[in-house]
């Protein structure tokens, strides 16, 4: 959450949100600040996606637990999907509106050389991150039925269509299709989670979850191992081109090297970033017991990831309307990520104290 944080400054404090879609758009960079503060924010998505599968594992597991029925734990699921993906509608949806009432940035520290892929009907209406992962959470609620093993083997199957079934055209065919597979604007709707590619990242959370479980005692190590791996499956397969990147380097720099396909998320994609978070997620098992108290921040935000979302969206777009009409630089964007996640944390604290309140069955329990 303390990372995304840092994409969506960019977008409304200094007028720089990069695009890395399978056909048409895609950012170049004129200077390595620019291009890391875009692509250190690449771990969040595919981190979201994969740690509510697994998520979701442990739910089930907690509330079978309880005694609920196989039914009532996906029924919950399912309602809980379909309350993720009516947030995105209320809350999401609007900022594609506020976002074009911003002054642009005058000097482009990235370049845009095409609209996302297009069908070439005007935007009415979005269906952006918590519309996908509402859709995909709805999907999982099935998956529960099945073995484990066929969790990965689903995850298999999306990665391998993501990367093979794009359309020949450079444009979404319609909009189930850009609902389903190839994010762009179809329809007067604009999509950029699609299910099947992301609903990757989840299926194979679904199976971490339940891995997790059986290795408590060397999962560190092994969390570790796994997270190398993927790194090294990404940069062998960057390297070698062809299937799995979607797109070429357009050059030999090391920024188009690591600058990969996001929408929908190329297999190398997939390996960079979250053989990275695991990396990470190794290293914060190592951590000191305070960076786990109910006071740190990485306690507080996670535990509050959708009240986070929305009011951070719409913190930025009160400074960027109050104190940025001019575009404001990369240091200005880095200050005010820090002033945001400042202000949030006691919000975070009260909302975390409310929802807690609440019994396992209340509503507030999906927010």
């Amino acid at each position: 959450m303390i990372v995304m944080a840092i994409d969506h400054a960019s977008a409304f404090i200094a007028r720089q949100h990069s695009s890395e879609f399978w056909a048409g758009a895609m950012s170049s960079y004129s200077s390595s600040a620019a291009f890391l503060t875009r692509w250190i924010t690449h771990l969040c998505a595919p981190g979201f996606f994969f740690l509510m599968g697994a998520g979701i594992e442990w739910f089930a597991v907690s509330r079978r637990a309880a005694g609920w029925t196989e039914s009532a734990i996906a029924r919950r699921i399912a309602v809980r999907g379909f309350a993720l993906f009516l947030a995105g509608q209320i809350f999401e949806t609007p900022l594609l509106v506020i976002q074009t009432l911003l002054k642009p940035a005058a000097v482009q520290l990235s370049r845009v050389t095409a609209p996302p892929p297009n069908d070439g009907s005007a935007l009415y209406w979005g269906m952006i991150t918590l519309s996908g992962l509402g859709m995909v959470m709805m999907v999982c609620a099935a998956l529960l039925r099945l073995r484990p093993a066929s969790w990965l083997a689903v995850s298999v199957v999306c990665v391998v269509a993501t990367n093979t079934l794009l359309p020949a055209s450079g444009k979404p065919a319609g909009l189930w299709q850009a609902i389903l597979l190839a994010p762009g604007l179809s329809q007067h709707v604009i999509v950029v989670y699609p299910v099947i590619p992301w609903l990757a990242g989840a299926a194979a959370g679904l199976w971490f979850g339940h891995w997790w479980r059986s290795q408590r005692g060397e999962s560190a190590n092994r969390v570790l191992a796994a997270g190398a791996i993927l790194v090294l499956i990404a940069v062998a397969s960057r390297a070698s081109g062809g299937w799995g990147n979607i797109r070429p380097p357009r050059d030999s720099s090391w920024i188009e090297f690591l600058n990969n396909v996001k929408y929908p998320p190329s297999l190398v994609f997939w390996a960079m970033s979250l053989g990275i978070d695991l990396l990470v997620l190794s290293l914060l098992m190592r951590a000191p017991d305070s960076w786990r108290s109910a006071r740190s921040p990485l306690i507080v935000f996670g535990q509050t990831p959708l009240f986070f979302y929305i009011v951070h969206f719409y913190l930025f777009a009160a400074f960027a309307f109050t104190l940025f009409r001019e575009a404001g630089s990369l240091t200005h964007l880095y200050l005010m990520w820090i002033v945001a996640l400042v202000l949030l944390y006691p919000a975070c604290v009260w909302y975390r104290g409310f929802k807690s309140a609440k019994p396992p069955e209340s509503i507030w329990r999906m927010f």
